[in-house]
């Protein structure tokens, strides 16, 4: 290459990086960045020997990788967008003494192994173990969002309640404890998370649960959108004790359910949430409460008394999904229970059941399942395909009544995660 030529187009690129160098200098410390911290059980590498310590430590944006090893803690972050990813190997454990953490936040006690709170978080291939630790940690919890955006993806949570199938009686009433995953916004700010690929197992009563509540000074405001997308939910299977419900996803006190919660229930594989006879309620795949647009497709849930209690779903979809009853003779169960209106029940599948599709016709709670369109459903062993009617069975009238009806307590004990008061 001629000398002249590559000697002026080395200058005009020393140029340009002198140029750059002076534009970033200029910005000084306006520019930010966001810093990767580590924790380590032994502290190796200079890292954080716990994950609250890191999190204390680390500003908005920032993200903290988690090294193998079993970190005995609760973790709480509030006020702080960053992002947790483990490594193989890593176990986030209930400590023997959990905190009330959730009073802060909520108003109502609760002892999550994780809580967010006002912050937009990525939670991503941990290990939450709660040791079924709930005799000692009262309201035991795996992961809690309270008022925050955010991703939990691709973890495991496990071991949230007693070890067996336990409901508490506190002041002569039933308390539901020891769940999974909670997602709860209760204020103004729109929020929005993603619940995928996670696997949550032997909890005490509900494996995810999620629901909004309204401002009550502007109950016609939208405050929270979820998407619930290939989780694997298992219950403890057949028990004369609780009520286990794989998902919850609801609103409360809206105006009107098309400014309720919305999102999608999507690929999620739930089952064993079973009771038997001499317990009233029955277990539920998925039950969704006050809902405006929500699909509901391609899940697959199996062994459960009801598949899908959806109840006051206003132009839902639900397609492609498939229910698969008992493998032993419970009284009650049933596919889908459904009230509303202008539903879409699309190439369902329905197998060992009592009752395919139950439409609910002036129930005195949920009103009745109007202008329901029902094609290509598949029923197979199934006794019922179709039934119109208040409720077909005791069982199936208590979950109507009972289960979802709005309470003066914040948890299912609480009857079921209602909302605050």
């Amino acid at each position: 290459m001629n000398y002249f030529i590559f000697s002026n187009s080395f200058k005009r690129g020393l140029q340009i990086a002198v140029i750059l160098l002076l534009c970033v200098a200029a910005l000084g410390n306006s520019v930010a960045y966001a810093a990767g911290l580590c924790v380590h059980p032994t502290g190796a590498g200079k890292c954080f020997t716990s994950i609250q310590a890191a999190v204390d430590a680390a500003h908005d944006g920032d993200w903290i990788a988690i090294r193998p090893g079993r970190y005995i803690e609760q973790v709480t972050i509030i006020g702080k967008d960053l992002t947790l990813i483990g490594r193989s190997g890593v176990v986030i454990q209930a400590p023997a003494g959990m905190q009330d953490t959730l009073s802060l936040v909520a108003g109502v006690e609760g002892r999550p192994i994780i809580l967010v709170s006002d912050a937009n978080v990525t939670l991503r291939d941990l290990t939450i173990d709660g040791v079924n630790s709930a005799e000692n940690n009262p309201f035991l919890e795996g992961v809690v969002f309270i008022n925050a955006d955010g991703v939990i993806r691709n973890n495991l949570v496990r071991n949230t309640g007693f070890g067996a199938p336990t409901l508490p009686i506190i002041n002569g009433e039933p308390s539901y404890q020891g769940e999974g995953m909670l997602v709860v916004n209760f204020m103004p700010t729109p929020r929005s998370v993603t619940i995928a690929e996670n696997r949550v197992m032997n909890y005490n009563s509900s494996g995810v649960t999620v629901f909004a509540q309204a401002d009550p000074n502007d109950p016609t405001h939208a405050n929270l959108t979820v998407h619930v997308v290939d989780n694997t939910v298992i219950g403890s299977g057949p028990n004369d004790v609780i009520a286990q419900w794989g998902i919850f996803f609801g609103g409360y006190d809206f105006a009107d359910p098309q400014f309720s919660i919305t999102g999608t229930l999507k690929g999620n594989r739930v089952r064993d949430q079973v009771t038997v006879a001499g317990y009233p309620i029955p277990g539920v795949g998925i039950a969704t409460f006050s809902t405006s647009n929500v699909a509901m497709t391609d899940n697959v849930i199996d062994n459960v008394n009801i598949g899908l209690a959806a109840h006051q779903a206003f132009s839902a979809r639900i397609q492609d999904n498939q229910f698969m009853g008992l493998g032993q003779a419970v009284s009650g169960s049933a596919g889908i229970l459904l009230s509303g209106s202008n539903a879409q029940v699309l190439e369902n599948r329905f197998k060992k059941l009592e009752t395919g599709i139950l439409l609910l016709v002036d129930d005195f709670a949920f009103g009745s399942a109007l202008n329901t369109a029902l094609d290509e459903n598949r029923f197979d062993n199934v006794a019922v395909d179709v039934l119109t009617s208040p409720g077909a069975s005791p069982s199936m009238a208590m979950a109507n009544t009972t289960s979802l009806q709005p309470s003066s307590a914040w948890q299912r004990n609480r009857l079921f995660h209602q909302p605050l008061k």
